[in-house]
């Protein structure tokens, strides 16, 4: 069967439907994968000659895939709209992370809606499809009957236990394309990037307020052994192994797992032993500050792991009463002074979340308090906070009158849009400017932009009185910042997106120190 399979991720990175590919090949079908990827700007759209190629190159499929994050939904709902005014015959399933946590709303869009892991159903609903049967009964399935209207509603099947039955995800990037620049045009290795994002598992065992993966863990309740699963460290290796192979240019793998550091010592020390003796390339992870110990880090750092990003988000008090985060901010200590021990190896980027309607101006400080006492150097990412349908936050806010408004319009905001989600939200607008411009590169003394002594001047209690009685200040400021954010999008990113593999390798090397 032809296939045609759609992304709208806004990087070609997108492991799950290259997996779904790679599913549906080793079932014997001819399957293209297309990444409509687009700006970061979410409030941006396709333009018509962008919807008239993807359409042309998928005409003549015999079935149809597309999937989305909240954040790119309206992209797709507007990818299926216009091949619904288009009259294009084919069937098509909605899938991805939206679709999972939002099918009340994407069934509106689509007849045929998969609600969480895709594989299997994916399979079934090709097979059921070339045996001309009914797919209404399928597992995992939202459909609408076209004369009726009535939607059935079918049951997850459980979480695939065992992850290494799994196909490699599809880097066969001969029949895979690509929008540049208004144009669809064939993968190329170059669009790599000299990267690839990897996830070595899947599940999160926590279920923070501002994340999806707590909805996700309801719905597979009594549905699986268990809700994280990893790849056993000999399919990673050889996955590894096989895409060094196949593209020349690969500089590094970032490992993109809610938390690596999560997995058994002894799994950590069996991928690190390999993956230093048959890979021998620098590669990155994500970690928690629970999770961290003294013996995963160093086998990290001695397999070659060169970059670490902690997610902290918020402070003891706003990660226990907001986020539902068991963490402390001893724990966020304690894990900055086993990392700072290889500070000369690794560096290590610390995530924070604000610009949160439900914290109070002293929470802001007292994160700022917290981020001065962690060892340094490190880099600081701050983010703005974004509702993301299905989190607890998101149907907490629906329920709020005051933040209704800000439910759709902060969708449509990255995550360091900094002067538009202070000004959507105005609430602790002073400290969240000064927490956002603290972002950056940090040593003893400085913060980002800031030195020290500037910083402690502006966080002081009388300034901080001061610009939240009379916010004149605070306003120009986020004139200012916001130039500085519009010029970071207009120009910086597409400058850069545009230079050669070598430099883009050589930025990410230096980038955290910068």
């Amino acid at each position: 069967m032809k296939i045609v399979l759609i992304s709208t991720a806004t990087f070609p990175s997108d492991q799950g439907i290259r997996t779904i590919s790679g599913v549906l090949k080793k079932a014997g079908h001819d399957v293209k994968i297309i990444f409509i990827a687009y700006s970061e700007d979410y409030s941006k759209v396709y333009h018509l000659s962008e919807l008239n190629q993807l359409y042309r190159m998928c005409k003549d499929a015999e079935f149809i895939g597309i999937s989305s994050y909240a954040s790119t939904a309206p992209r797709a709902i507007q990818v299926l709209d216009f091949f619904k005014k288009n009259e294009l015959e084919v069937p098509i399933v909605w899938g991805g992370v939206h679709a999972t946590i939002s099918p009340e709303d994407c069934i509106n869009y689509v007849d045929i809606l998969c609600v969480g892991e895709g594989e299997e159903a994916v399979l079934d609903v090709v097979k059921a499809i070339e045996e001309k049967k009914s797919i209404k009964k399928i597992k995992n399935l939202w459909v609408r009957d076209k004369k009726t209207g009535k939607i059935t509603k079918n049951p997850v099947r459980p979480l695939i236990d065992n992850l290494d039955t799994l196909p490699f995800a599809d880097y066969e990037i001969q029949n895979h394309f690509i929008l540049e620049n208004h144009n669809l045009r064939r993968f190329k290795e170059e669009d790599l990037s000299g990267q690839i994002f990897f996830l070595t598992g899947r599940g999160c065992p926590y279920g923070c307020t501002y994340c999806s993966n707590n909805l996700l863990n309801e719905l597979y309740k009594g549905k699986c052994k268990r809700i994280v699963r990893w790849h056993t460290p000999d399919y990673i290796i050889e996955c590894i192994l096989n895409l060094k192979r196949k593209f020349n240019s690969l500089n590094f793998f970032d490992i993109r797992d809610d938390t690596f550091s999560l997995r058994p010592l002894e799994q950590i020390r069996e991928f690190c032993d390999k993956y230093k003796k048959k890979v021998n390339m620098r590669f990155k992870c994500l970690v928690d500050p629970r999770t961290i110990s003294e013996e995963k880090i160093k086998l990290l750092v001695d397999a070659g792991c060169t970059d670490i990003i902690v997610g902290i988000q918020g402070t003891e008090k706003v990660n226990k009463e907001i986020y539902k985060r068991n963490e402390t901010d001893s724990d966020v200590l304690n894990a900055g002074r086993i990392l700072n021990k290889y500070k000369n190896k690794l560096a290590v980027m610390y995530d924070v979340i604000t610009c949160n309607p439900y914290e109070e101006m002293q929470d802001v400080l007292d994160m700022i308090q917290l981020l001065k006492k962690i060892p340094k150097p490190y880099y600081l990412s701050v983010n703005n906070l974004v509702f993301f349908p299905g989190s607890g936050l998101y149907e907490r806010a629906k329920k709020d009158i005051s933040l209704k408004s800000q439910l759709e319009l902060s969708s449509k905001l990255n995550y360091w849009d900094r002067s538009k989600h202070i000004l959507l939200k105005k609430k602790n607008m002073y400290p969240v400017l000064i927490l956002n411009l603290m972002r950056g590169s940090v040593t003893n003394s400085r913060f980002g932009l800031l030195p020290n002594f500037i910083l402690n001047f502006l966080i002081s209690p009388e300034r901080v009185y001061s610009n939240v009685k009379n916010p004149l200040l605070t306003y120009f400021a986020l004139i200012f910042v916001g130039g500085m954010d519009l010029i970071r999008e207009k120009i910086i990113k597409p400058v850069y997106r545009s230079m050669p593999i070598n430099f883009k390798v050589w930025y990410d090397k230096i980038r955290y120190r910068v």
